[in-house]
């Protein structure tokens, strides 16, 4: 039943077509980032140009400019009730926008350097934020405050990803490290080495499918073995009882899942590295791209993710496999620096220095 869930999903949001449905054109410098609004059919779109702009998605037109920033915008995210959207910039700030109103109504100051990353909680009320001066800083939106402030990375910390359950904190930095904290207390639970160069984004799965699709992948089924204690010397009766056992796979794999965190790390070293945060191992390295992975998104069936690169592509990989089920190839005229995808419009949305 899981099974087929899954497959009627991957068939509702499957693969992007290989042509562009359309080509937007308003920023006046490069597009630095994107996201799509959890329940709307808009997109919002950050610039080198300072500015944010609105589109709507049925005729992709522009409904909306925002301008309060004074320098490059870097980060844009709603919380999941699409209420409020969230930016930052290299001026230094994070500003809070009600989406209802298109209006700027709080500022939070605090960062000395290019603020790169923001990211809400999962009930909406606090925000974290990933600077240049090598900090990781937690806001309380009501009142502005700095509420917590996370050292632990030698250089510019790229991004930030919370997990699902608002447990877990994530960051990726220029010092090729992963780092994961709770968010209650602020300590480290891990650090992931093992790219060669600087990590751009990380990014925690929280499609349950795509929990699903990850455990019980052809790539994991080795290390999953190991945790349960399999051994490898296998008589009849061994033999009999795994026949049996896969029946039942799906429904022992999602019980297994409910404490599970997967996380994804895109670098400049051309490879996507999948973690698994409780055993905390590197279990898989997606191989592909010719130059920087820049940025990463979940794909809502919860079958595969998306990934685009300064090598002009946009790859969709399958969670299950572990390959890339689709290469859009020369997607934009220059590097691609950000991607987001939207359950409501059936888009995948990419931006470029173009």
């Amino acid at each position: 039943s899981l099974n087929s869930q899954i497959k009627k999903d991957s068939e509702f949001m499957g693969l992007p077509k290989s042509i562009a449905k359309s080509t937007i054109r308003g920023h006046r410098q490069a597009v630095t980032c994107m996201a799509f609004h959890p329940f709307y059919k808009r997109l919002a779109t950050g610039s080198e140009d300072a500015s944010i702009i609105i589109w709507e998605c049925d005729e992709f037109s522009q409904e909306r400019s925002l301008r309060a920033h004074s320098n490059t915008v870097n980060c844009l995210t709603f919380d999941n009730n699409g209420k409020y959207l969230a930016s930052c910039s290299a001026d230094l700030t994070i500003k809070i926008w009600n989406f209802e109103t298109m209006t700027c109504f709080k500022t939070l100051s605090g960062h000395e350097h290019t603020v790169s990353a923001v990211e809400f909680t999962p009930d909406g009320n606090f925000i974290y934020s990933a600077s240049r001066d090598k900090t990781i800083k937690f806001w309380e939106i009501s009142t502005g405050n700095v509420k917590k402030t996370l050292s632990g990375h030698t250089e510019w910390v790229r991004s930030v990803t919370v997990n699902a359950k608002g447990t877990l904190l994530a960051s990726s930095s220029d010092d090729e490290s992963v780092i994961v904290w709770q968010t209650d207390t602020g300590a480290q639970v891990n650090t992931f080495t093992g790219h060669d160069n600087k990590i751009e984004k990380v990014l925690f799965f929280k499609n349950e499918k795509a929990l699903l699709n990850i455990y019980t992948g052809d790539y994991l089924s080795d290390f999953n073995k190991s945790l349960v204690g399999a051994t490898e010397q296998k008589d009849q009766i061994a033999q009999l009882n795994e026949k049996l056992l896969e029946k039942t796979k799906l429904i022992k794999a999602k019980e297994n899942i409910a404490n599970k965190d997967y996380l994804l790390s895109a670098s400049r070293d051309k490879t996507i590295k999948l973690w698994d945060v409780v055993g905390g191992v590197c279990i898989f390295t997606f191989t592909g791209h010719d130059n920087w992975v820049r940025d990463l998104c979940e794909h809502p069936s919860g079958k595969y993710f998306v990934s685009c690169s300064d090598d002009k592509s946009i790859r969709v990989w399958d969670l299950k496999t572990g390959l890339s089920s689709k290469r859009l190839t020369e997607a934009h005229d220059s590097f691609v620096v950000c991607v987001s995808m939207s359950p409501k419009c059936k888009l995948l949305a990419s931006g470029s220095d173009d």
